[in-house]
């Protein structure tokens, strides 16, 4: 079952962060960004979570919290409202409360925001940007899900190291279990306690749409499983299937 308040923040933290890597490897992302440079602000609630877009010259920063300088804000009135704008689905407009004159930004994000779904959703979209952008996706999904979801305290409450998933010479991400929380990096750990690489871009991709088995893929040695299994299968396996009831 999902937590509204958990999907929220991957919506946020997750899914919005990959605006900073298409707006680096993307052509497109640059050319729509470099329109307008400000920030926006998406804050949840009173004291729900606010996370910031900022544009300029082309490239995006996305991190907690609001901008050093004013800018555009829009308000939800609770993590429902700010899921359904994510969803497409349901009663999901935000109450622009700053920066009314701004509109040029919420254009641009717009204009991102369905360079995303091309991307993630649509028909032949670059693979190898594809792929970084779901691998990115699933690493802060699972350090959230790890820190906010109820029903994975215990998943993580004992688990310490630093878990990696990989393409073969490609783009890496990493998380790293405290034993109390988890963070996620967009990058190759030094010295991984585990290591879950894949063959090529296309081969993660066709597992994370459930086109190819797992069990033959490691069999095929198109999925290599390297270092301490059992932070793997205690932690890094539970909580992929938990990060799956949200990453629909």
């Amino acid at each position: 079952m999902q937590d509204a308040k958990v999907l929220a923040r991957i919506n946020l933290d997750a899914l919005l962060s990959n605006l900073e890597i298409m707006a680096r490897d993307d052509a497109e992302t640059s050319s729509a960004a470099s329109s307008w440079n400000g920030s926006i602000t998406f804050a949840v609630g009173f004291s729900g979570p606010r996370t910031t877009l900022e544009f300029s010259d082309g490239l995006v920063k996305v991190f907690p919290g609001k901008a050093s300088t004013p800018g555009m804000v829009l308000f939800f009135p609770n993590e429902q409202m700010l899921n359904n704008m994510f969803s497409g689905q349901g009663v999901g407009f935000p109450i622009p409360i700053k920066g009314l004159t701004k509109i040029k930004g919420l254009l641009t994000f717009m204009k991102l925001a369905k360079r995303m779904e091309e991307i993630l959703k649509g028909d032949n979209p670059p693979q190898a940007l594809k792929a970084k952008l779901m691998l990115n996706t699933i690493s802060k999904a699972m350090a959230i899900v790890a820190n906010y979801d109820p029903g994975a305290k215990p998943l993580v409450e004992h688990a310490k190291g630093v878990a990696e998933l990989s393409v073969k010479d490609g783009y890496a991400v990493n998380i790293e279990f405290s034993g109390v929380s988890a963070v996620a990096r967009g990058e190759h750990a030094d010295d991984p306690d585990f290591k879950m690489e894949f063959g090529s871009d296309d081969i993660f991709l066709d597992l994370t749409e459930d086109k190819v088995d797992i069990f033959a893929a490691v069999c095929l040695l198109d999925l290599a499983l390297m270092g301490d299994l059992h932070l793997a299968e205690a932690t890094v396996n539970p909580l992929l299937d938990r990060i799956g009831l949200y990453l629909q």
